[in-house]
């Protein structure tokens, strides 16, 4: 790199640094102690007296690699020593001149060949100077039945959606009413030989999970809602009342009955440790996309014959919920009125 400050830096710490000729990440050394890289040094390469003097600036990103993984040194802890792998995806790195305040439109999409949306990125870093993140070179992953807590994301890692097929993306950076845009290439990895046409069938395959797997949580998560409102009525009416209505009482023991009947028919419960239940729809579409999702790979016959056997129980269940939604809530709200109870949150059918 050869700039000033990066040898007063190598020289403060008593190390030797260099640029990867391939690669071109910033390697620094401690004379065997420790190593330090950073991935892709081309923005503090291309940093300039106009980009910090510029509102923002979006660098171009370097081609990224879609490859498979596997999960491996599982229940070990801290007992092996192991460095960090560079981070999965593309990297997408940008300068801002000041931090863009919560009224300022701040966004990081992903599009395709024909501008349409592949993904935007949850949360992107919008600090002052110099920010990076990953793209993962996957589209938006489902909707959530709730956000997973720390400990499931550190597992499994975030939701996901399908992955991207090889080729060129756009990277469009947006700060208020200015946007900045790059593009990115995706290649596949060069140790195996796919056809496209495979991979184009499991990405239809996947983005059809996907969007079942959306409609089934969105579903779950309502009647979770629903769920907990009335919960909440029935430690409301037993606080303000010592001798409550019986038969309001008992409508809302029903009541809740009837959502839970519902939740389980779509979806095996969670009871913490070990399996509760048995494996329903929204399970069984979770399982498969995560199966067909693993490889780089047309799903297999058996696969496929899967997805249509479970398509009929989910239209069936999705069904069921839209009449929910469309009557019951309605006919328990005047219910609820009557006895001057809270009503219930109402919301359109789920499209599927």
């Amino acid at each position: 790199m050869g700039s000033a400050q990066s040898k007063e830096l190598a020289e403060r710490f008593g190390a030797r640094h260099s640029v990867h000729p391939r690669e071109n990440d910033l390697i620094l050394a401690t004379h065997g102690r420790s190593v330090w890289i950073l991935d892709d040094a081309a923005p503090l390469q291309q940093m300039s007296t106009a980009i910090l003097n510029g509102e923002g600036h979006l660098f171009p990103v370097r081609p990224a690699l879609r490859f498979t993984t596997r999960f491996t040194r599982y229940g070990i802890g801290d007992k092996v020593f192991t460095g960090p792998n560079p981070p999965y995806g593309a990297l997408i790195s940008y300068y801002l001149k000041d931090k863009p305040d919560d009224k300022t439109a701040f966004k990081v999409q992903i599009l395709d060949r024909a501008g349409k949306l592949v993904q935007e990125i949850e949360k992107p870093a919008k600090e002052k100077g110099l920010n990076r993140i990953t793209w993962n070179l996957r589209f938006g992953g489902a909707e959530v039945r709730r956000p997973p807590s720390e400990e499931e994301t550190a597992f499994t890692g975030p939701p996901r959606g399908p992955q991207v097929l090889p080729g060129t993306y756009t990277v469009k950076l947006t700060i208020g009413s200015r946007t900045f845009e790059e593009r990115v290439e995706v290649r596949l990895d060069p140790t195996i030989s796919v056809p496209l046409n495979d991979l184009q069938a499991q990405l239809d395959l996947a983005l059809t999970l996907r969007d079942m797997q959306s409609a089934a949580n969105t579903v779950l998560r309502f009647l979770d809602s629903i769920k907990d409102q009335l919960k909440h009525t029935q430690t409301t009416v037993k606080t303000l009342n010592k001798e409550p209505d019986k038969d309001l009482t008992k409508a809302l023991e029903d009541y809740v009955k009837e959502v839970e009947a519902l939740q389980d028919r779509i979806a095996r419960r969670s009871e913490g440790l070990g399996i509760g239940g048995r494996v329903r729809v929204a399970d069984q579409i979770g399982g498969l996309f995560f199966a067909i999702d693993g490889v780089n790979a047309a799903p297999t016959p058996y696969q496929r014959q899967y997805v249509s056997e479970i398509q009929p129980e989910f239209r069936l269940r999705m069904d069921e919920a839209n009449k929910f939604i469309r009557e019951k809530v309605p006919q328990w709200n005047e219910k609820l009125r009557e006895w001057n109870a809270p009503t219930l949150t109402t919301r359109k059918p789920v499209e599927f």
